[in-house]
Formats: structure tokens, C-alpha cells, sequence
């Protein structure tokens, strides 16, 4: 739309600008522009609800077998099953629990890409309004003194350009353009499914009872679930009571913590399975805690606020058409860049690599670090840390981890996690995430002869990749001087994360020797 304005201009005569004749040009180019737009579209959003369609389905699957790889983990720490799964015979479910899940996907299926497509008529219906509008309101602005034909339309084209088509509008009123309603759905409806497919095999195995992960900044509305162990009602077919069967004791219900405000939209917290006799829960927060956590949220809605800012004037800047106004837009979105926390580059030193690497490898590392994706925030809980909603690496150098961290591995590391994110999706390779467990389970088998290697004079006692890997993979039973957190790698999908990383970094990069 701003493209033909700016190439078709309205004439300008002694008596000023013709703007009649200009409009009836437009109105046509509109004609013209709704065809186009419609059958330009059509599929284009056809093959991007199959792909939405095709997300969930495979969401759920991976819950499933996440969930199953978790439960095996614990039974080798000495849990025993109480479902189905835990007979000799291994009998089968009833068909009837298999068609009710399968009916509850569909339905989520349906209802995801049913809005999708809803969302998507009203975001070609508002560019067509929005169009004609600024057409006929351009000279509006001419006639009150806007001054050149650029001026006008600039200013016909502000309230667009400052909010976008945000054609969605939700209960409360709040307005959202389709590429932000789409971010939610998608996330939303991809987390209900990977739920919904952890519950079925919780459910294969008798049990209910799930944990609120405990992280370090926590959503506010589910910080008074977090360390809290729940009666999964809604997957996991738990009894509405909230008693468990096996041991009698009563927990609160995850429909009742929904109710409450768990899992709202882009929710980032999550639930894994909680074992009677072998997890721990812990749902006490210090004072220092919390603060930390009120401080971190308020920054993160600051650092939202400046984000959408930037987006804002960098539109304006895009499609105004008065040079003046262009640089206006162009100097405020610098300002907001830099309040939201401004990215940078990393040097050539991390791109530097083995002769031995192979070029696909060189080729990725030379891709992902050609942008600015590096951020600094002295709030962030961790010294490095890879943001997958940002897809940036956040680098806290006050941190009182970070002098003691090898910059430029940990870098790498990060940096790992980033191409992995953009190009592998490692959790959902399901070849994988197999090959992790056999290997975790052939390890665990002989974890005595394994341990000794990161003994003192052991051949891995200094090597902290092969340690968190055998970490990773046996759940901490073999492991040398460094390892993640138990409760962060039984996250569905962090051990897979973890490894892939890991095995990149001394790719690129020649592993350090004592």
C-alpha cells in the first residue's frame, strides 16, 4: 500500500494538489490490491494451518515419549508403576480412553485453526478498510496545512503504521495484530498438546500426581504454584477429589490452578511427573527470592514495552514518506533499542575453528553469528544463558558465576543452543532422543566402571563436556566435576537441549586439556 503511494503520487498544480483525481487512482489500485492480496494469501495460510495442524499433532507425540523416557528414568531409580504398563501382561488401555484423547486433540486442532482462520479474514478485511481510509484521509490532512503530498499521507497513515493490523481483538478488549495472535495460539495449543500427550502416559502408568517446575522467574500469576505437587485432573485422569490413590494423601488440582491463572497464554512454566518416595518438592520462596523475582518481571514488561516501541517507529520509519519524518522515526526507534537492552555482535575469535570441522558445521556458526544477537542484562539469573523467546544469548557479567567461565566456550555453547533452536529442534528427533536413552541405560548398567574415569588421574577427570553429557543422560548417576541440576534436565526435552550443545561445542572448538 505505502509502495503505491509513494510511486503514484497526486498532481500538483497552481491551485494546489489534485486530489480527486489521485484518489480515484487509488481506489482502483485498491480493486486491484484485494485481488491480489486474496489470492496471493489463500495459500499461504492454507499451508500455514496444515503446518499448525501438523505442530500440535507432533507436539503430543513428543510429550508422550518425553513423558515415557521420564517414567523409565525413575524406574530405574527404584519407582514401580501402578498402571497398565507396570502389568506382566502389559494390557492395552480401553479403546475408549484412546478415541476420548484423540477426540480432545481434534478438538483442539479444530478450534486452533478455526480462529486462525477467522483471524485471517479480518486481517485482509482491516488492510482493505485501512487502505480506502487513508485514501480519503490524506486530503483531510492536506486541507488542515500538512503542507507536501508526503506530509498528508504520512499523517493519513500514522494510527496504521503506530499500531499495525491488529485485527484480533480479545475479551478484554486489548487489540493484537494476527502475527502476535498467531505467536499465542501456536505457542498456547502446542503446550495443551504436548500436556494432554505427557498426561496419556502418566495415565498408562497409574499415576497422577505432577510438580510445578521451581525456576528463577517464574510468571507471576503461576509463582504460587511453582514447587507445589498437584493432582493432574485434566491429563492425567486424576481423581477430582485431589486424593491420591496410592498414597492417600490429598494435593491441590491443576484444573483448580488453571482456574487460577496456570498456563495463561505464552506461559512459560511447566509440570513434570512427581514420583512418590523418589522427588522432592519444594514451594517456599526466601524474601531475597521473591524480590529478585518481582524485579526481574517488572523489568521484563519494561523490556516488552521498549521492544514494541521499537517495532512501532521502525515501521514508521519504513513506510513514511517524508525523508524528515523518516529520520524522526528512525532517531526514536535508535532511543527505544536502546532501552529495551541493546544487542551485539560477537567477535571473529568466536567464529574460529578446528581444521577438522566439517563445513556444514562452519557454514552454521557463520550464520547465526553474522547478526547482533548477544544481550546484556545484569538481572538475568544465569552468566550465559540462550533465550529461546528472543533468540538472543543474555550475558550477565555481574554474575558470580560468570569470572570463573571460559567466555568464549560457554559462548559457543550458547551459541549452539541458538542453531539448534533455528535449525534441528534436537528434542523433536525422535532417532535422538532414542539413542540418548540406550545409551543412558548401557551406561547406568555399568555406572561404577563409568565413574571411575572422572576419578582423580581418570582420563575425564578435568572434562566437563563428557561429564554433563553422562550426566544428562543418566540422570546424574554418572557424572564427573560438573553437571546440570537434576530437576532442570528432567524437563521434557532439556536433556536432548544439553547434549546437542555439548557435543557442538568441542566440534568447533579443541576441547581444553589439564
Amino acid at each position: 500500500m505505502m509502495r503505491n503511494m509513494a510511486r503514484h503520487r497526486a498532481e500538483e498544480t497552481a491551485e494546489g494538489i489534485q486530489w480527486a483525481m489521485w484518489q480515484a487512482e487509488q481506489l482502483k489500485a485498491l480493486e486491484k490490491y484485494k485481488r491480489e492480496n486474496r489470492k496471493r494469501y489463500k495459500g499461504q495460510f492454507q499451508t500455514m494451518n496444515q503446518e499448525i495442524e501438523a505442530l500440535i499433532r507432533k507436539a503430543k507425540e513428543t510429550g508422550g515419549m518425553d513423558q515415557e523416557k521420564q517414567i523409565l528414568q525413575a524406574i530405574r531409580r527404584g519407582f514401580k508403576g501402578f498402571g497398565t504398563n507396570h502389568s506382566p501382561a502389559h494390557q492395552a488401555l480401553s479403546g475408549e480412553f484412546f478415541r476420548l484423547n484423540e477426540r480432545k486433540l481434534e478438538a483442539l486442532i479444530k478450534a486452533t485453526t478455526s480462529d486462525m482462520e477467522r483471524a485471517e479474514t479480518a486481517v485482509l478485511r482491516m488492510a482493505d478498510d485501512e487502505y480506502r481510509k487513508a485514501i480519503f484521509n490524506a486530503q483531510v490532512y492536506a486541507n488542515t496545512g500538512a503542507g507536501t503530498y508526503e506530509k498528508a499521507v504520512d499523517m493519513a497513515t500514522k494510527d496504521l503504521l503506530s499500531r499495525g493490523l491488529n485485527c484480533v481483538v480479545y475479551a478484554n478488549g486489548a487489540r493484537h495484530t494476527l502475527s502476535d495472535y498467531a505467536d499465542m495460539a501456536v505457542r498456547t495449543a502446542s503446550k495443551r498438546a504436548y500436556l494432554q500427550g505427557e498426561g496419556e502416559k502418566r495415565q498408562e502408568w497409574g499415576i497422577a500426581t505432577v510438580i510445578v517446575n521451581k525456576r528463577g522467574n517464574p510468571c507471576p500469576k503461576c509463582l504460587p504454584f511453582c514447587g507445589k505437587v498437584l493432582i493432574d485432573d485434566v491429563w492425567s485422569g486424576g481423581s477430582k477429589d485431589g486424593v491420591d490413590p496410592e498414597t492417600g494423601k490429598r494435593y491441590p488440582l491443576v484444573s483448580k490452578a488453571i482456574a487460577h491463572g496456570l498456563y495463561h497464554p505464552r506461559c512459560k512454566d511447566s509440570h513434570t511427573t512427581y514420583f512418590p518416595g523418589i522427588s522432592t518438592a519444594d514451594d517456599t520462596w526466601t524474601e531475597e527470592e521473591l524480590e529478585a523475582i518481582g524485579q526481574a518481571s517488572r523489568e521484563d514488561e519494561r523490556k516488552q514495552y521498549a521492544e514494541r516501541q521499537v517495532k512501532k517507529y521502525n515501521r514508521l520509519a519504513t513506510y513514511s514518506l517524508d525523508e524528515d519524518n523518516k529520520k524522526q522515526y528512525k532517531q526514536k526507534s535508535e532511543e527505544w533499542d536502546e532501552k529495551a537492552g541493546k544487542r551485539y555482535a560477537v567477535s571473529d575469535e568466536i567464529k574460529m575453528h578446528r581444521d577438522d570441522t566439517p563445513v556444514k558445521m562452519v557454514d552454521l556458526v557463520e550464520k547465526y553469528t553474522n547478526d547482533e544477537f548477544v544481550v546484556l542484562d545484569e538481572t538475568s539469573e544465569s552468566a550465559f544463558a540462550y533465550d529461546f523467546d528472543t533468540d538472543t544469548v543474555v550475558v550477565n557479567p555481574a554474575h558470580p558465576q560468570y569470572a570463573y567461565l571460559d567466555a568464549r566456550e560457554t559462548m559457543i555453547h550458547e551459541l549452539a543452543h541458538r542453531i539448534d533452536q533455528n535449525e534441528f529442534g534436537s528434542p523433536m528427533h525422535l532417532e535422538f532422543s532414542r539413542a540418548i536413552y540406550e545409551a543412558g541405560e548401557q551406561i547406568v548398567a555399568a555406572a561404577e566402571k563409568y565413574n571411575k574415569l572422572f576419578d582423580e588421574d581418570g582420563v575425564f577427570e578435568y572434562n566437563s563436556l563428557i561429564s554433563d553429557i553422562l550426566g544428562c543422560i543418566t540422570d546424574n548417576q554418572v557424572r564427573g566435576n560438573f553437571s546440570h541440576d537434576s530437576q532442570y534436565i528432567g524437563i521434557p526435552g532439556y536433556t536432548e537441549l544439553e547434549v546437542f550443545a555439548d557435543i557442538f561445542q568441542p566440534c568447533i572448538k579443541e576441547m581444553r586439556k589439564p
